[in-house]
Order: structure tokens, then C-alpha cells, then sequence
């Protein structure tokens, strides 16, 4: 069971950090203009951060309890799932998604909102 627990951790981290490389990745190939390419990226990396620091870290002092915290992750994970299937890669978007609602589910199971 503790096996189970720690790779759930594992792939849940893996997806917050795939969530911020997406956020700076597709900005960066699709937007012609180069300033604003790294303007939009380093404005959705921001804006990721700061949400997810305030509401979803586990050491944020704001944390959101069950189900809002379920809830915002799931809303969260839009954005990158949007930016892939935006760029044509759906099947990334899809296994993305699919690996996010996984883990969410092992984290309710598993009681990591406690």
C-alpha cells in the first residue's frame, strides 16, 4: 500500500511539473511575435505558480479542503490539456488528463487531503 501511496506522489508531481513546462512550451512555438511568445509564457507560468502556491501546495496556508481541492486541480489541469490539443496533440492531452483524474483519484483514496 505505501508503494502504491508514493509512486500516486511521484506521478502527481511529474504532472505538476509537465503542467508548467506545457504552460511554457506551446507559447513559445505557437506565438509568432517574440516578445510576447515570452511574454505569454512567463505570464502563464506566473499564473500557475501563484495559484497553485496559494490553494494547492501542500504547505500553502490557504489550502483548499475536499472537494475544492479536487475540484480546482481538475480545473487547473485544463489549461495545459487545452494548450496541447490547441497544438494538435491530442492524444498528449488526453494521457494527461486521463493521468490527472488517476491521480486524483488515489489521492482521495489514499487520504492525502487530511
Amino acid at each position: 500500500m505505501m508503494l502504491l501511496k508514493w509512486l500516486n506522489r511521484t506521478l502527481a508531481f511529474s504532472l505538476e511539473i509537465i503542467m508548467l513546462i506545457v504552460a511554457v512550451y506551446v507559447p513559445i512555438k505557437t506565438i509568432a511575435a517574440p516578445w510576447l511568445k515570452y511574454a505569454v509564457a512567463a505570464g502563464l507560468l506566473l499564473l500557475i505558480i501563484v495559484l497553485w502556491g496559494t490553494w494547492a501546495a501542500p504547505t500553502a496556508t490557504r489550502r483548499l479542503k475536499l472537494p475544492y481541492i479536487v475540484i480546482f486541480k481538475f480545473l487547473i489541469y485544463l489549461l495545459p490539456t487545452y494548450l496541447l490539443f490547441k497544438m494538435g496533440m491530442r492524444n498528449y492531452a488526453w494521457m494527461l488528463y486521463a493521468l490527472v483524474v488517476i491521480t486524483e483519484i488515489g489521492a482521495v483514496l489514499f487520504h492525502e487531503y487530511n
